[in-house]
């Protein structure tokens, strides 16, 4: 059976424990993912990441995987499969670290949705006041042209979708799980109120996975990529909210605004957390369109704000963020720095911040891997 580059793509994506980092190496690695699905066993065991159990599942592919049948369930449903080969693939999401490889989508999404776009995540266990302010933001951010980003579980994320739909505006939801079944099932007239004109729903996971114990963890990363800033509502000190609030701030470097609550509340005691490691106090839509600068024009502001407030902005730069980076990277590799521990003591970088950059630079074939971890400028 012969495959197309999406076909062969998606079909990568439906073999159970590749994941989209595994899955960028083995691109890298063999130049196509036609490549991949054509490679002996003994080849694939060869490969970054993929052992000896995951060579014998890709390379048995066929007996696992039905990309056809994967597509006609798609098309039953409604949903369209978007692959990071297509041009309508969300810019915002391509330059992750770790962007995923196939995006299952109903509903539209715009490009402008990455512009001005505000993630608000917190509990599933929301109290009242937790309710009442998510949906407030979503709203008056929403009327304000702001996109609402959040992954329509219960609490937080609900009211925020919610809020957004309130002021006719637009949002996205991020599922854990595949289109087939919307999770949780109260939520279904929401997400088809999303999909009705005013966004989208989305997952990168196959059209019948049920979610489980990773799938969210997956998921918050998206929901950080695609939001220029992430307000959490109402978060206990155990959350994956605080997970898309890191991720966000140490993998994006985007704002991280943060709602207090009452002090004797555990389900704010996230919140205060981040505010006391410089999250930005925040409590109102209005407070978070000024810090973001988005008033006049939109403008990515950084997690720890100068405490000179009297100075004047800097004018935006047109460079990217991380091209500083990038040129230090290539030039400690090129001084022989070329191991992660190695790159991370010359740069001063930690691994959590170093590890994806490399892999962007592994994408756009500026670096390539070498056996025993170590790196070489391409």
């Amino acid at each position: 059976m012969e495959l197309s580059p999406r076909e062969a793509l998606i079909t990568l994506n439906l073999i159970p424990g590749l994941g989209s980092v595994r899955i960028q190496s083995l691109l890298e690695h063999f130049g196509s993912a036609e490549l991949v699905l054509a490679a002996p066993v003994q080849m694939l065991e060869q490969a970054p990441r993929i052992g000896c159990k995951l060579a014998r599942a890709i390379a048995s592919w066929r007996d696992c995987t039905n990309v056809h049948a994967e597509l006609a369930c798609a098309d039953d449903y409604g949903v369209r499969v978007v692959t990071i080969l297509d041009a309508e693939y969300p810019d915002a999401l391509r330059h992750m670290g770790d962007p995923p490889i196939v995006l299952y989508v109903k509903g539209e999404w715009q490009q402008t949705d990455g512009d001005r776009s505000v993630a608000i995540v917190g509990t599933r266990a929301a109290s009242p006041y937790g309710m009442t302010m998510a949906r407030r933001f979503g709203r008056e951010l929403a009327d304000a042209g702001c996109t609402i980003i959040s992954g329509l579980a219960r609490g937080i994320d609900t009211a925020a979708h919610w809020g957004a739909l309130d002021a006719g505006g637009r949002t996205i939801a991020v599922l854990g799980n595949g289109l087939s079944t919307i999770f949780p099932q109260e939520n279904e007239e929401l997400a088809a109120r999303i999909c009705h004109g005013h966004g989208a729903v989305v997952s990168e996971f196959p059209m019948t996975l049920r979610p489980g114990r990773t799938t969210f963890p997956q998921r918050n990363r998206i929901v950080a990529a695609w939001s220029k800033a992430t307000l959490v509502a109402e978060a206990p000190l155990r959350s994956g909210a605080l997970h898309t609030a890191s991720i966000a701030a140490d993998y994006y470097g985007n704002s991280v605004f943060a709602l207090p609550g009452l002090a004797d509340k555990p389900g704010s005691a996230g919140c205060h957390a981040l505010i006391r490691d410089g999250a930005i106090l925040c409590t109102s839509a209005t407070e978070l369109m000024q810090d973001m600068r988005w008033s006049q024009a939109p403008r990515q502001m950084e997690l720890f704000p100068s405490e000179d407030t009297t100075a004047e902005p800097a004018a935006p730069s047109h460079k990217p963020a991380d091209c500083s980076d990038r040129e230090a990277i290539l030039s400690a590799i090129a001084a022989g720095h070329n191991t992660l521990d190695s790159l991370c003591s010359a740069l001063g970088m930690s691994a959590m911040v170093l590890t994806p950059q490399l892999m962007r630079l592994q994408i756009e074939r500026a670096i390539i891997p070498l056996p025993g971890g170590r790196y070489q400028q391409a």
